[in-house]
């Protein structure tokens, strides 16, 4: 029999060692050449760069840096998992040297055998990605607002080829290195030493656990400033106590449930907890692997899902008002400007919830060294409607004193804590006509009424109603302000009417128009497609993850048959057994999750503390869905492993 032939065979065996490994390079094959489809389509030819693409290039930009991710990743997963087959068949190959086959021969076998399996990888991968290009043609239509014809892109076919059929290859020769004929006799002597009971360190065990309180304790009490520094040294800190946990201390932990007599004498929980510590030692780096692996998946997914929540404030869209238009000048008193504005909502279906007008008067302060600030001053009465209209507390403004408004809720301190001098928190010299008036600070209130910063006025102040009079009054008319706030009933839907608006008005520096569904609905697509492409690596890492304790679970099914068939003999049940093996399974599977659900809730404090706002409902929503996949995961690796085992 050929070499070749040994290796085909081999391959049809034992399907079920390679199917996972087989699937997870397939998918990641799949990723890449759908994105390199993309970035290879003629819509995003550089040498036809207009503006109307400038964006797409930049979505380009992202999905090449993706593929870099992904390639670096297959470099790791393809290597580990390699590397694992290979330790795990010692035997098979000492099997093989007995039989007369050289080291040469064994490893030319082996090399076969990976080639095969690369080969039907990137087939299956490339295959797939075809079929689901043009649903990712779709789907990037909506996020760029632009057509995109299905087009199969020959170098995107070639690169994807050649890419993963030299990383497949050149991983599995650096691998052959590990095939040594020492090793070969050790492995067909294994089966033959007795198993001990594993020792673990009560040193490194606390080191683990207390590496862990640290790096728990940094996440959640950095301030928001320090969290960009804290972030690598807690990173590091916490992957060296993960490690401590998974080697150390799940041992520890382990030694005591078989100290426990109540709970080790209860049903076949001693078969189970017995041989639970060995698999605790054996898988304890694959498992540390998968924990790291599962917590960087999960911890990018919630961060990217919480930028996309919180798209409406990082986008500065939080208005009081969907839609302002603000006159000045000689736009001041054109009245068009607003009818138009209101057929233009009546001709879309938008109904208008209420229009506030407000007038308010552009006033220059007298600072040190003749500098000035601009300020947008409004009346106590106008104030008062709006906040009342808003739920917020109405005031009242003593002649000669101001109040200022901080657009802002969230921070402590406004800008002019540190002015330099404009606000010395007691006094505010103001330019009114030609004369220079003193105003007394009196109050600072945090959320603004209007959406002033959209219409570029940033200092809002409230005066007394007789104050203000004289202020309007003595004003220059390009300094008098006309503010038109519109909310609407379903303002998701007018983006259309929006623009429609936006085109109509001829906007400058005496009209200023602002519609917040248009800032939204860009950020929108930006971060909704930083959320599509990320959940395409999070998920081809999520599969990886699982994927690495599966390649460890079936390298090692002929040994765990015999024990089964060991414990069928002395009369336990097949169901007995499945539940053992569920038992077994379920600890090694669902024990980097949950660590790595904890360490990805303490990154998301963390980002919670950086963008001061509550994530951990985001977190819920990322994890409930993983925890999904991964039962579903967990349900059929299970189904698959009891339907290999053989015991009699």
């Amino acid at each position: 029999m050929k070499i070749s032939d040994m290796a085909v065979n081999n391959i049809k065996g034992n399907l079920h060692r390679y199917i996972m490994y087989y699937l997870s390079n397939s998918f990641a094959v799949t990723v890449f050449f759908i994105f390199a489809n993309f970035v290879f389509h003629p819509s995003l030819d550089t040498n036809n760069i207009s503006e109307s693409v400038t964006a797409q290039q930049g979505v380009a930009s992202g999905l090449i840096a993706s593929q870099v991710i992904i390639v670096v990743f297959s470099v790791l997963f393809v290597g580990y998992s390699t590397s694992i087959f290979l330790k795990s068949r010692g035997k098979e190959f000492g099997l093989l040297s007995l039989y007369g086959m050289t080291k040469r021969q064994i490893k030319k076998y082996v090399l076969i055998e990976n080639t095969i399996i690369s080969f039907i990888s990137i087939g299956t991968g490339i295959l797939t990605g075809v079929l689901f290009s043009k649903l990712f043609f779709m789907v990037m239509e909506v996020f760029l607002n632009t057509s995109l014809s299905f087009n199969i892109s020959f170098k995107a076919l070639g690169l994807t080829a050649i890419i993963f059929l030299a990383l497949f290859e050149i991983i599995s020769i650096i691998m052959l290195f590990q095939i040594k004929n020492k090793e070969i006799i050790q492995q067909l002597k294994s089966s033959k030493i007795p198993k001990t009971i594993p020792k673990f360190s009560k040193f490194k065990s606390i080191l683990g656990v207390l590496l862990i309180v640290i790096g728990y304790s940094i996440a959640w009490f950095v301030p928001p400033m320090g969290v960009v520094l804290a972030m690598l040294p807690v990173i590091f800190i916490v992957i060296v106590g993960t490690y401590f946990i998974f080697t150390q201390f799940s041992i520890a932990i382990a030694n005591g449930i078989l100290k426990n007599e109540n709970m080790l004498y209860k049903k076949s929980n001693l078969v189970s907890y017995s041989q639970m510590i060995h698999k605790l030692q054996d898988t304890s780096k694959v498992l540390f692997l998968a924990a790291i692996l599962g917590a960087f998946t999960f911890t990018a997914t919630e961060t990217v899902y919480s930028f996309y929540t919180e798209i409406p404030r990082m986008a500065g869209i939080n208005t009081p008002q969907e839609m302002a238009i603000a006159q000045r000048g000689e736009a001041l008193n054109d009245d068009s400007i607003i009818k138009n504005v209101k057929d233009t909502l009546d001709k879309n279906n938008l109904k208008i919830k209420e229009i506030h007008e407000v007038k308010g008067v552009v006033l220059y302060s007298v600072e040190k060294e003749g500098n000035t600030s601009e300020f947008f001053a409004l009346s106590n009465t106008d104030y008062n409607k709006l906040a009342k209209s808003l739920g917020k507390e109405e005031i009242e403004v003593k002649e000669n004193e101001l109040v200022y408004n901080y657009p802002y809720e969230e921070q402590e301190e406004s800008m002019f804590a540190g002015y330099g001098g404009v606000l010395d928190w007691k006094e505010i010299k103001l330019n009114i006509g030609e004369e220079v008036r003193e105003f007394k600070l009196s109050k600072e209130i945090h959320g603004g009424v209007m959406a002033l910063n959209n219409v570029r006025y940033f200092n809002a102040i409230i005066l007394n109603d007789k104050d203000f009079e004289i202020a309007l009054e003595k004003a220059d008319k390009n300094n008098i302000v006309k503010y038109n706030g519109i909310r609407l009933d379903d303002w998701e839907d007018s983006y259309k009417a929006s623009i429609e608006i936006e085109k109509q008005l001829n906007t400058g520096e005496n009209l200023r128009y602002y519609s917040k569904i248009i800032p939204y609905e860009e950020m929108k697509k930006s971060f909704g497609l930083v959320l599509f492409i990320g959940f395409f690596i999070a998920f081809l890492f999520f599969i990886a993850s699982g994927s690495i304790i599966y390649f460890k679970l079936f390298n090692e099914i002929k040994n765990d048959g015999i024990e089964y068939n060991i414990l069928r003999k002395i009369g336990t049940t097949k169901k007995e057994i499945n539940k053992i093996i569920t038992k077994q399974i379920a600890i090694i599977f669902f024990l980097p999750f949950v660590v790595s659900t904890l360490h990805s809730f303490f990154a998301l404090k963390s980002l919670s503390t950086l963008l001061m706002r509550s994530l951990f409902v985001n977190g819920v929503v990322v994890m409930v869905g993983y925890l999904v996949f991964q039962i579903i995961y967990f349900l059929i690796i299970r189904g698959i492993y009891i339907s290999q085992i053989r015991y009699e």
